[in-house]
């Protein structure tokens, strides 16, 4: 299902994209107690999106100052996903991210995850500015894959696991 999600957004990444999307996979490794995020964004989105938000210009490919890039990314992301396990808040990392094509991908880990009942996911990634924002959440914990579509209207996802 990944291959799939993945093939068909870039797909639309291929064209100029008619509607925005983005996509958000979350991977529980029990070995480390780790849940692993990676949040996949257009880079135009994302570049309209950070001008928008800081009132800025700045070139996400080409940018003057790459620290001061990094570091809206991270803010902006970081501020913007946000994930509850068994209604909890955890400790979480932003990794770093890394340009592929047009495309950027993010990359959090949250820690000392033993086992998960329920996340909550809220991922409101560009929703300030495209009404017609989706995003795709995959979702894998124990071998169990779940997908689910947030929207402007609805944000946030709950996922049951037991």
């Amino acid at each position: 299902m990944t291959i799939l999600i993945t093939v068909v957004t870039f797909f639309i990444g291929s064209l100029v994209h008619p509607f925005h999307v983005s996509v958000c996979e979350i991977e529980h490794d029990p070995e480390t107690k780790a849940l692993q995020i990676s949040q996949r964004v257009f880079l135009d989105d994302l570049e309209e999106t950070l001008n928008h938000v800081y009132n800025i210009q700045i070139d996400i490919v080409k940018p003057e100052n790459k620290a001061f890039r990094d570091s809206l990314v991270q803010d902006y992301i970081m501020n913007h996903l946000i994930i509850s396990v068994d209604g909890k808040q955890r400790k979480r990392s932003y990794l770093g991210h890394e340009i592929e094509k047009d495309v950027l991908w993010c990359y959090i880990e949250y820690y000392g995850i033993k086992k998960i009942k329920s996340l909550s996911i809220t991922n409101t990634i560009f929703f300030e500015l495209y009404d017609d924002q989706n995003t795709i959440l995959q979702v894998e914990i124990n071998d169990v894959i779940k997908n689910k579509r947030l929207t402007k209207l609805k944000p946030t996802e709950i996922f049951e696991f037991e």
